[in-house]
């Protein structure tokens, strides 16, 4: 997250999913303003037969690097915005990497493990955050104007709506399938 600017303000709240649930690990991200920049770092790791983390976000231009930590080949897999890409096995050790150039979301596998999965949301603001396990989010040093609040759940609801950001803003979001 980027430090709080004079003159910006706080966009939080509470996302919810259809009859009232709690959307843990919710993306929401802000459309309008600033574009992003690529990321110096990021990392999606493979551990325990799993992707680590199972939810996260990154801006376009961030190239983001897949170590293999298990003792067992993995494989990294996925169709994203008509680009797809294969990084092939590899073993304990090694580490591949791709480069998100679009936004969206892409959708992690591996084709040897079929239960590993993961979600990369792929952003062009600097204002994103991921909701914690009760559904609240943050996000700081947001400047005054008109912006479109995104969220995005892997269970496949998603909302959006406009706000104004004129000083602290509390927004709370009950999103849907569409």
């Amino acid at each position: 997250m980027l430090p709080a600017l004079s003159g910006a303000a706080d966009v939080h709240g509470t996302v919810t999913l259809t009859r009232g649930r709690v959307a843990s690990n919710a993306v929401v991200f802000l459309e309008g303003g600033a574009r992003s920049h690529p990321l110096p770092k990021a990392m999606v790791d493979q551990h325990d037969h799993r992707f680590v983390p199972h939810i996260s976000v990154v801006t376009v231009g961030t190239q983001v690097q897949f170590p293999n930590h298990d003792t067992i080949y993995h494989n990294v897999f996925a169709d994203y915005n008509a680009k797809r890409f294969d990084l092939g096995m590899y073993p304990r050790g090694s580490s591949k990497r791709e480069t998100f150039d679009k936004p969206g979301v892409v959708a992690l596998m591996c084709s040897i493990h079929p239960d590993m999965s993961a979600f990369i949301m792929v952003v062009d603001t600097p204002y994103y955050t991921i909701a914690d396990a009760n559904g609240r989010f943050s996000l700081h040093g947001v400047p005054a104007g008109s912006y479109t609040l995104r969220v995005w759940h892997e269970s496949g609801q998603i909302e959006s709506e406009p706000i104004n950001v004129s000083g602290d803003t509390i927004v709370n979001v009950q999103i849907h399938r569409q």
